[in-house]
């Protein structure tokens, strides 16, 4: 029934916008079942604590990521064959992650090092291509196809930034090399999102085709769909236990093929996929447990960083041909929780598994198996997927913070601190809109308007799940239309230059049940966390380790063994004014003091690690009998994302 209400809803949009019609032609920019699309890159401009973190990203890792060693110290995809690839696949999947991350972070900062830096690399594939159209890249091993579904991530951008034709050429001729059985193959699937786009661009039946015939032989057999006996099926209701990065990327792609077909199947998957996903393995800071495979939900439960960039894209294209409001709520509780709790504030280095609770990480503490460093924030890892993976999921979120609609429309999909250029009402007029607001910390945002001539447009406005009691002003003027949680608000009127349009939207504080009888406690999109006092250490022996971009060791300085006591008092908010950087630590403008209990016979476990062959801390379960303190005391708590030891799920005083 939810599936069907969501496919209703979505259709309702589509129609209001003129997009749900069988007969409209795909057209070179907008899937025709798609309710949304994107406007260009550089057309989001961010302002405030989002510009700040984008330009950390490129003093950070991003313009650096030469020091994170094998492979993106080499040649990258600007050369015959990288060093030391072997034409192995891996190496390739990982810098078209990062490559893609640092060609988007040039465009929204308009940075020539990083655009000249993604560029090259461009240049020397298209320039290098064989006979029968293929790009010279030849790689191999099993999934050998998979890294050109990142890469030509940059085709597809630069296309979309710069009309250049040759792009959409290049791809159409390279993937007639192919056959559907090319593409049927666990990760190998992910093409089907260039085979789509390429239809839509060309109108090559073929490409279509294709991309129908790879997701039917997926479906239709075990050994394309099987590792390490997982399975991955988004139509059953078996419970996924697949890589989750791998589900992740995939669930979209028959949601993609919905959008350019009408076919309700596709969809119905995508939908079933990601709603037994959430129900099975959906944490606290908005991203599915992995690590690496889905782990299910306890309070040890972690994720592999990779998902702080597969989530947004892949939720972000189920918002766009949906339309269904409530994940771009999903988009920003994973981005402002997930995956800036996973990084050093300076982004000079990140994790490769992070958890909600985290009490200690050091190069022997991660406990979910393989390599034991894991847990550390260091500029590498053993596996470097997580490394160029991190480059990309804020850019992903500015880029879908406005979109646009087919009714000539522009939509607030996104919030935070930016400004939109575009093109609006049936005469196209050219308009900016800046968003002001300290949102997720603010719960006022407004809108307003720059324009050389009034125009009339439908502005769409995300109205979040969790606000029952939002606002929308007019120059100061209330509208009196239901604003219903978990929907746009279509805003329909003639605009003129100096206009302000003020959504507010009441944040409450409120408690959440995570496995295992966590308590978590949120506000708005934010999740809090106790930010555990480390002591930090540089682990200069570690090869991924420099003195600019040194891997750190955090061990806890300070007591974090709480409860939870909400019987025996209240939750307390301070709200302040941001000055300086609002996620450095101790710098956050809301803060909550909550009251708890000391736990006696909670600390840090001691286990053996048969790699290390020695015994080593870690972060423990909750105790199965809870010796408390008498006394109540008040503890402060931050959110999430500004801290790297935390606490975000208590164990419950009853």
């Amino acid at each position: 029934m939810k599936r069907f209400l969501i496919v209703l809803y979505s259709c309702i949009i589509l129609l209001a916008i003129h997009a749900c019609s069988p007969d409209q032609a795909v057209t070179a920019d907008v899937p025709p079942y798609s309710t949304f699309y994107k406007v260009k890159i550089s057309d989001v401009q961010p302002e405030g604590w989002i510009r700040e973190f984008l330009e950390r990203q490129k003093s950070g890792l991003t313009g650096h990521i030469e020091v994170a060693g094998y492979p993106f110290n080499t040649c990258m995809w600007g050369c015959e064959k990288m060093e030391g690839s072997y034409k192995e696949w891996w190496p390739y999947e990982q810098t078209a992650y990062y490559l893609d991350g640092a060609f988007r972070l040039g465009l929204l900062l308009n940075d020539e090092e990083l655009l000249e830096k993604a560029r090259s690399n461009m240049e020397y594939v298209m320039e290098h291509i064989d006979s029968t159209g293929r790009v010279s890249t030849q790689l191999a091993d099993r999934w050998w196809r998979w890294p050109y579904a990142s890469f030509f991530r940059l085709f597809m951008t630069e296309y979309q930034e710069t009309g250049d034709r040759t792009y959409v050429e290049a791809l159409h001729n390279h993937y007639l090399t192919f056959t559907a059985n090319d593409f049927a193959d666990d990760l190998e699937l992910a093409n089907v999102e260039e085979l789509c786009w390429i239809y839509g661009k060309t109108g090559d039946q073929r490409m279509l085709d294709t991309a129908e015939e790879a997701y039917r032989l997926f479906n239709s057999s075990i050994e394309n769909r099987n590792r390490a006996g997982a399975d991955m099926q988004f139509a059953s209701d078996r419970i996924p236990d697949h890589h989750a990065v791998v589900y992740l990327e995939l669930v979209k792609i028959p949601a993609i093929l919905y959008s350019y077909t009408g076919n309700e199947d596709y969809l119905n998957d995508a939908i079933h996929g990601i709603e037994k996903m959430e129900k099975y393995h959906m944490l606290i800071a908005g991203l599915p447990s992995s690590t690496e495979h889905f782990t299910g939900t306890s309070e040890l439960s972690g994720t592999e960083t990779c998902n702080t960039a597969v989530f947004p894209y892949t939720y972000g294209h189920m918002l766009r041909i949906t339309g269904e409001a409530n994940l771009g709520d999903k988009i920003e509780r994973a981005v402002f929780n997930g995956g800036i709790g996973a990084i050093t504030k300076d982004f000079k280095a990140h994790q490769y598994f992070s958890a909600p609770n985290q009490f200690i990480a050091t190069l022997t503490s991660n406990d979910y198996g393989h390599h034991p460093a894991r847990m550390a924030f260091a500029p590498g890892h053993d596996v470097e997927c997580c490394t160029g993976n991190v480059n990309r999921f804020m850019p992903y979120y500015v880029e879908q913070m406005w979109l646009k609609t087919q009714d000539h429309g522009l939509v607030a999909a996104l919030f935070g601190p930016c400004s939109v250029r575009a093109e609006a009402g049936k005469k196209s007029v050219l308009l900016t809109i800046v968003e002001e607001t300290d949102y997720p910390f603010s719960e006022r945002i407004d809108f307003k308007i720059q324009t050389r001539e009034s125009v009339t447009f439908p502005l769409y406005i995300r109205i979040p799940q969790w606000c029952d009691a939002a606002e929308i002003l007019v120059n100061g003027e209330i509208q009196q239309q239901d604003i219903t949680p978990g929907t746009f608000y279509k805003l329909e009127r003639e605009f003129s230059d100096g206009d302000i349009i003020t959504l507010n939207i009441p944040m409450h504080v409120i408690t959440s049940s995570w496995g295992e009888n966590g308590i978590g406690v949120e506000r708005g999109p934010l999740v809090f966390s106790y930010p555990i006092t480390g002591e930090a250490s540089i682990a200069r022996d570690y090869e991924r380790s420099t003195r600019e971009f040194p891997a750190y060791e955090f061990t806890p300085a300070v007591e974090w063994n709480y409860a939870l006591s909400l019987a025996k008092g209240e939750i307390h908010t301070s709200i302040h004014e941001i000055k300086g950087y609002p996620w450095s630590e101790g710098n956050s403008p809301v803060k909550l003091k909550v009251p708890v209990r000391k736990i006696k016979n909670w600390s840090l476990e001691t286990a053996y690690d048969k790699n290390l062959n020695a015994e080593t801390l870690k972060t423990p379960a909750f105790p199965d009998s809870m010796v408390l303190e008498t006394e109540i005391q008040y503890i402060e708590l931050v959110p999430y994302g500004s801290t790297l030891l935390r606490l975000t799920l208590f164990p419950e005083d009853q």
